[in-house]
């Protein structure tokens, strides 16, 4: 049995399982709820593509040259469609448009967040807005490669460590692909997410319907959340959300989080897309309360898809020095406190044990 990435360093990709060429490697989850993977030893045949293609094992340098803009949609119905900006709906919308396909995570009707693949603007609502849920690839990897490989444009959204986990898989560059990952907090416990579900089914008695993480019906740059059941609708601040309180204290945030080598300004992607943080000492004049995107071009394929969709935009160019925010320098600390808060999650009912973040 060939060794994968130390436990604490596996970000929980999925690159190795979509590699192993005998199905010998299945993600499962922990006792907090993260999907790791583990290696059906009567399957193995030795091969090492799973140690191959791992991302964590096998790092490259990141791309060299930067160039920073702050930017939004000028139309309000796009600008809605995404978290920060509305950035990524027209940059997908340019590649749908074209013929190409669109890869991000989305809300699945039993409330997993997992990735898909679009190839028409009708299906966009899908895979826009922020999830804070760490998303599974599987079942998209294959799809990807065969789009790539037929000639179509593919653009991907994703976390840094997954956009570096779809290149080390396809093993070698397309010009026809291009990556967009995301300035990261960390990913949270997909198992945990789920027990909150259950949980506001019970608590509200409807299933649920859609759960926006960052909403903008306030105003107030995607600082509230909404819920949405069979025949009710509930809004209120993100720090009143016992999960995302959970989150931003660091506490369900995944171990190989705490120590990502993807916080930094440079990446191995062409595209870097967040929230504009800080905006309000860069350029005042943006800062409306509808949210503004940071886009980050590394490579010539960047600056070019970017370049297309300036017109239907108000950007400006900025620093790096501007650009900078802590996701972009260091990782997110672990709390001293975690260990104890994870244990509890173990052991507690998860009624009582959400609780504790309210």
């Amino acid at each position: 049995m060939k060794n994968l990435a130390e436990k604490n360093l596996c970000t929980g990709c999925g690159a190795c399982e979509a590699a192993c060429p005998q199905n010998a490697i299945t993600l499962k989850p922990d006792k907090e709820g993260f999907l790791y993977p583990t290696i059906d030893e009567s399957l193995c045949n030795q091969c090492a593509l799973c140690t191959k293609t791992c991302p964590v094992l096998n790092h490259t340098p990141a791309n060299s040259g930067n160039a920073c803009f702050g930017a939004h949609a000028k139309e309000d119905d796009i600008r809605l469609l995404g978290s920060s900006g509305g950035i990524f709906p027209l940059l997908a919308l340019h590649v749908l448009q074209d013929g190409g396909a669109v890869f991000g995570a989305a809300l699945s009707q039993d409330g997993s967040v997992t990735h898909m693949g679009i190839d028409h603007p009708d299906q966009l609502t899908k895979i826009t807005k922020t999830k804070y849920v760490q998303s599974t690839l599987s079942g998209v990897w294959e799809s990807i490669r065969n789009l790539l490989e037929k000639g179509h444009t593919v653009l991907f959204c994703g976390t840094p460590c997954q956009s570096e986990g779809l290149r080390s898989y396809l093993e070698k560059e397309y010009d026809n692909l291009l990556l967009l990952d995301l300035i990261c907090y960390g990913v949270t416990s997909p198992g945990i997410w789920q027990s909150y579900i259950q949980f506001l089914e019970n608590r509200y008695g409807q299933k649920l319907h859609n759960f926006f993480f960052r909403d903008k019906c306030r105003q107030d740059n995607g600082h509230s959340v909404k819920i949405q059941f069979q025949d009710k609708e509930l809004s209120y601040s993100i720090y009143k959300d016992p999960y995302l309180h959970s989150y931003f204290r660091n506490i369900n945030i995944r171990p190989s989080c705490y120590q990502c080598r993807h916080c930094q300004i440079s990446r191995n992607s062409d595209m870097t897309l967040g929230d504009f943080w800080g905006i309000e000492r860069v350029n005042p004049a943006f800062d409306d309360g509808m949210g503004n995107s940071l886009l980050i071009c590394h490579t010539s394929k960047g600056r070019l898809l970017f370049d297309r969709i300036k017109m239907d935009t108000e950007w400006f160019p900025c620093t790096e020095a501007d650009a900078l925010q802590p996701r972009l320098k260091e990782p997110t600390k672990r709390p001293l406190l975690r260990q104890v808060y994870m244990g509890l999650y173990h052991w507690l009912p998860f009624s009582l044990w959400i609780r504790l973040f309210k």
